[in-house]
């Protein structure tokens, strides 16, 4: 009989959002006799409403029709999201993957919207120059944001659109090719760790195989 596990997940640091998921659960009161597997995304309804003005979309109206999605690609960047939040990222980057989730959403139901704003060259050269020095901890949306004149979620289509990465994904990618830098010049994994800013050996372990493929001691090996 498969294992029933229940979680949840919920910061301080985060209070506009907590997520629940369960599998093989009998909690919630299912049928009775029977076991069911699901994942559960609150969200506060007053930090939703300012990331949707923040972005152009409105407000929620009262009477607003409930949306139901059964899009089997937004299911999977749901559960991409979900994993993220029980991980151990950053906070930041938990956020701005959430921002990025849901504000897609609403691009999705109000198709006028689709075009993503354009960052000016000059614009977009300052942000990859903040991004690159700046410690992964302390990489602020908001920041940027506002140094682009754009919303938190505005910012994350435009950097997209120009980049093919969200801020955090491409500071992620930077700290990984010189992590391959420094694995080749023959640091020590806990070295490499500690000088790209990961919070352990073993979570640059595993952010370097999931961009490489490989583990960085076999990377380095071959």
């Amino acid at each position: 009989m498969p294992r029933s596990h229940a979680a949840l997940w919920r910061d301080p640091a985060l209070a506009h959002v907590e997520s629940r998921r369960a599998c093989h659960s009998r909690a919630c009161n299912p049928a009775p006799g029977l076991a069911w597997s699901y994942q559960m995304l609150h969200v506060d309804a007053d930090w939703l409403t300012h990331l949707r003005l923040e972005s152009g979309f409105g407000g929620i109206e009262a009477g607003e029709p409930v949306r139901i999605c059964r899009e089997a690609e937004v299911y999977r960047q749901f559960c991409a999201l979900n994993r993220l939040l029980f991980s151990s990222a950053c906070n930041g980057e938990k956020d701005a993957a959430l921002i990025a989730f849901l504000g897609d959403l609403d691009v999705a139901a109000h198709p006028p919207l689709a075009a993503a704003p354009v960052l000016k060259a000059a614009t977009l050269s300052g942000l990859l120059a903040r991004i690159e020095h700046q410690d992964p901890a302390q990489l602020s949306l908001e920041v940027l944001a506002r140094e682009a004149g754009l919303g938190r979620y505005q910012l994350i289509r435009a950097f997209r659109a120009a980049t093919g990465f969200t801020p955090h994904a491409y500071l992620l990618n930077a700290r990984v090719n010189r992590g391959r830098q420094l694995l080749s010049e023959g640091l020590a994994l806990a070295e490499v760790a500690y000088q790209l800013g990961f919070a352990d050996q073993s979570h640059f372990q595993r952010v370097f195989k999931a961009h490489v493929g490989v583990t960085p001691g076999q990377y380095r090996g071959n």
